[in-house]
């Protein structure tokens, strides 16, 4: 992303994030940047940074710094500097066991500033990213002195935004995308009491956080006034606001522990079409080209439970890795909790990426302006773009121009192949023409062929490709492994 103003962040009324010189910084009003100052003084900051999973936050002080800011923006502002954190990641792009961390890690940052008699003023799952399998909170500026601290103020847009989302998709079956994508401040309690219908309300699950608040809700319209009085008496004990948080946490950690991957794509490692051989070549043929070409990103595009996200991180890269089944990026998560690695898990069809949602379409930026890697994999995904997602050789091959800078690994399925006729099914066969040698011939339009593998006891074949754009340098060659042919097909072996 260019210098300039993050649009995600321009709601805030105490300031925004911008990026300069490659750097992000935040620039807040003196209000603020008080409250920060103190925390920052005391060594709060850094120690909810270490264990509470706040963002790196450092206050710019240097002389030169600050000058060459204020020229730019103002001098009534204040100045603070972040980690940096790439890719940036939505709700919508999560699994259901993603946004219940992300709803841990903002409640857990709640109990330690309730404690400290500060608060988070914000409850929303766009203030958290996640870097290694972790979440990360990144809204500094939602830290403020509240009103009253018996009483959480943004508890009811945890809800909305944390809370209602899990239990929907836990017990009703929906999905993040479409909860987030279309509405992305959340259902309204009513809404939320529809989707369960009347009977549904009576279950215990619901009764604290959804039954008893929308009766409350009846019961107090036409209460305005007296509601806005019962949120500005002030109460300086903040030992209720504590219980319920560790009630909130408590059942946020049991709602996703109860969530089962169902889907056959999660399980498809146990009974996918390779013999042990074919996979261990694959394996082997793919960490070698990996460590050989040494790229500092990946973008594992059909990444499945990602066994090929951690054969890249294991190499040194950052890996992205995406698949459009939840279940299979939902288990590809859980491992990432056992085996921390420099992995984004990431649920979204890349044959439809997400687009550029709120305010002008600007706000959240589109899945393609996020990620791009030095290295794509496009490991038994081609015949899912063809046959599901009905694009054509050459849309495959743009879309996989546009994801990498410089390198991408595709395996070829024919269409013989066992798995190619189970996706086919009923549809009508229009993949007659459908062969290694015209997709080597569509590819190379835009791509160099590297090196080319038929994998043993197999149909299938690994081409390592090359943007003709970047720079161009062959592979050294095993004498092991069978180079690209140079005569007709071979992929009807």
């Amino acid at each position: 992303m260019l210098d300039g103003r993050v649009p995600g962040s321009f709601r805030d009324p105490s300031g925004f994030v911008f990026l300069h010189g490659g750097r992000v910084l935040r620039a807040v009003d003196e209000g603020c940047f008080q409250s920060l100052e103190k925390l920052h003084s005391d060594g709060t900051l850094a120690r909810l940074s270490q264990t509470h999973g706040l963002v790196a936050t450092q206050i710019v002080e240097q002389e030169a710094d600050v000058a060459a800011l204020e020229s730019v923006y103002s001098d009534t502002y204040r100045y603070l500097e972040h980690e940096r954190i790439t890719p940036i990641t939505y709700p919508y792009e999560w699994t259901l066991s993603m946004l219940a961390d992300a709803a841990i890690c903002t409640l857990d940052l709640q109990l330690e500033l309730a404690n400290s008699g500060y608060s988070l003023k914000d409850a929303t799952p766009f203030n958290v990213q996640f870097v290694a399998g972790k979440p990360k909170f990144i809204d500094v500026a939602s830290i403020e002195l509240p009103g009253r601290r018996d009483i959480w103020f943004a508890l009811g847009q945890f809800f909305q935004l944390f809370l209602y989302p899990l239990l929907l998709c836990r017990y009703r079956g929906w999905d993040l995308s479409s909860l987030f994508l279309a509405r992305p401040n959340g259902r309204s309690i009513e809404e939320v009491a529809h989707a369960f219908g009347w009977m549904g309300l009576l279950r215990p699950i619901l009764l604290m956080d959804l039954s008893v608040p929308l009766l409350f809700q009846w019961l107090s319209r036409g209460n305005s006034s007296k509601r806005r009085n019962l949120l500005t008496k002030p109460a300086g004990n903040a030992a209720p606001q504590v219980l319920n948080l560790r009630r909130l946490r408590r059942k946020t950690a049991r709602i996703a522990a109860g969530y089962r991957p169902r889907s056959g794509w999660a399980a498809y490692t146990d009974h996918r079409n390779y013999t042990h051989a074919g996979e261990d070549a694959k394996m082997a043929l793919i960490e070698g080209f990996l460590r050989e070409t040494s790229p500092a990103t990946v973008v594992d595009v059909g990444c499945n439970t990602g066994e090929y996200s951690f054969v890249a991180a294991e190499t040194g890269a950052k890996v992205v890795a995406i698949d459009s089944d939840h279940d299979a990026v939902e288990v590809l998560y859980r491992r990432l909790r056992d085996k921390p690695m420099d992995i984004t898990p990431m649920v979204g069809d890349i044959s439809n990426p997400s687009p550029g949602i709120g305010y002008m379409n600007t706000e959240r930026s589109p899945l393609l302006q996020r990620i791009q890697g030095d290295c794509v994999l496009c490991l038994a995904l081609l015949h899912h773009l063809l046959i599901t997602a009905n694009l054509s050789l050459a849309a495959v091959r743009d879309m996989l121009a546009v994801l990498t800078t410089r390198d991408v690994v595709l395996e070829f399925v024919p269409t013989d192949d066992e798995m190619f006729r189970t996706l086919l099914g009923l549809r009508v066969d229009l993949f007659g023409e459908l062969t290694l040698a015209r997709c080597r011939s569509v590819f190379t339009e835009q791509f160099t062929v590297l090196k080319e593998v038929r994998l043993p006891q197999s149909k299938r074949s690994l081409l390592f490709l090359r943007l003709t754009s970047a720079a161009w340098q062959p592979l050294a060659t095993n004498p092991n492994e069978q180079s690209r042919p140079t005569g007709n097909d071979d992929s009807a072996g």
